[in-house]
């Protein structure tokens, strides 16, 4: 009796923390469990008139554009076969 009492009990907390779980996932937004209580400020641009310029050895950004690279040296390659 003591064993089927216990199952009883146990099978009643798993339900109950599945629901508060569900529940809890349900109100908050992935990623956004909590909002920092001292949020850091975004810098002020207008603090900073001058622009900073690029450290060297510091790799750029911005990738230079390339043209497609076709198989044959011309135009485009029609391959037969499949399904």
């Amino acid at each position: 009796m003591l064993r089927r009492r216990l199952t009883l009990y146990a099978a009643i907390g798993a339900a109950g923390l599945t629901v508060v779980f569900s529940l809890i996932a349900a109100t908050t937004a992935p990623g956004h469990a909590a909002s920092p209580a001292n949020p850091v400020p975004a810098p002020d641009p207008v603090a900073n008139p001058q622009p900073q310029e690029p450290v060297d050895g510091q790799p750029s950004l911005v990738v230079p554009a390339q043209l497609p690279q076709t198989g044959s040296g011309g135009g485009p390659v029609a391959i037969s076969g499949g399904s």
